[in-house]
């Protein structure tokens, strides 16, 4: 079960102020103070929905009554109420857009990571999808929000998360998997000691050294199926990823090969899904 909201007040005042630094130039014109009314956040196609928790706390935020109608996580239709806010006229309008631009954008997330999870099961029932990181800075908070919507998981939340090795790391430390591996084993061995690698040989090399966890990169789906195969003989309990280039187009592909887990940041480059606010006076 998801967490209601992920973002303190304080975030999503902040997300408040960039639309409205100072008054709304229009509706402070227009409105009378006895002016009321009501939003309906609607859905014109089908998807799955995230952030509808943080959207009503945008409206509450300027004054509204809010309340989410989907929760984060479920399939919508088109033609969906996701929210209803009421409230003062100037108070609608100083919310609306953004609370409609949060949801249509983390619901995007969401809807692509279900679409991509359910591919790559196709390939492998256990596959695990995880994100990467490389969310728009900024947004990494609701960004893995919306990937748990979408039944993925997460690779790293940050850099604290996990130790993993990457090419950059022995070419500025000048060391090489071997080193590298063992100087990590030594120092925090109950962790697990996780590397980036491009061929069999450097997974086997890793894995001999002490490392856990291998991530081929950019590998050849078939070539990859053969790796995975002689990874497994030596080292059964060793955990293998992949990453680089994975899009739904080509998950269920990799996912065959029998890794443990496809490792993409695709999700965060789907299209925001398509809402709209309509609005009506109350008064």
């Amino acid at each position: 079960m998801l967490r209601k909201n992920w973002l303190f007040d304080s975030e999503l005042e902040e997300l408040l102020r960039e639309d409205l630094p100072q008054a709304d130039a229009t509706s402070i014109r227009l409105f009378r103070e006895e002016d009321e009314g009501e939003a309906l956040l609607i859905s014109r196609e089908r998807g799955r929905v995230c952030c509808t928790e943080e959207a009503a706390e945008l409206y509450s935020i300027v004054g509204c009554s809010a309340e989410a109608m989907v929760s984060s996580g479920r399939e919508v239709e088109p033609g969906e109420v996701l929210l209803r806010a009421v409230g003062n006229a100037y108070s609608l309008h100083s919310a609306w857009r953004v609370a409609q631009v949060l949801v249509s954008y983390m619901s995007g997330i969401s809807t692509y990571t279900a679409k991509l999870v359910e591919e790559a099961r196709r390939g492998n029932p256990t596959v695990i999808v995880a994100a990467t990181r490389q969310s728009f800075p900024g947004m990494r908070k609701l960004s893995i929000k919306a990937v748990y919507a979408g039944g993925g998981e997460i690779h790293r939340q940050s850099l604290s998360d996990a130790i993993l090795i990457f090419s950059n790391h022995l070419l500025l430390s000048g060391k090489d998997i071997e080193e590298a591996v063992k100087e990590l084993k030594s120092r925090v061995g109950y962790k697990t000691i996780g590397i980036e690698i491009s061929n069999l040989e450097e997974a086997l090399r890793a894995l001999s050294a002490g490392a856990m966890y291998v991530q081929f990169d950019r590998a050849d789906p078939m070539r990859l199926k053969e790796w995975v195969r002689e990874i497994r003989k030596s080292y059964p309990s060793a955990s293998i990823g992949v990453g680089g280039g994975i899009t739904i187009e080509n998950a269920r592909e990799y996912a065959s090969s029998g890794v443990d887990v496809i490792v993409t940041s695709s999700m965060f480059r789907a299209p925001p899904l398509d809402l709209t606010t309509k609005m009506r006076k109350t008064n």
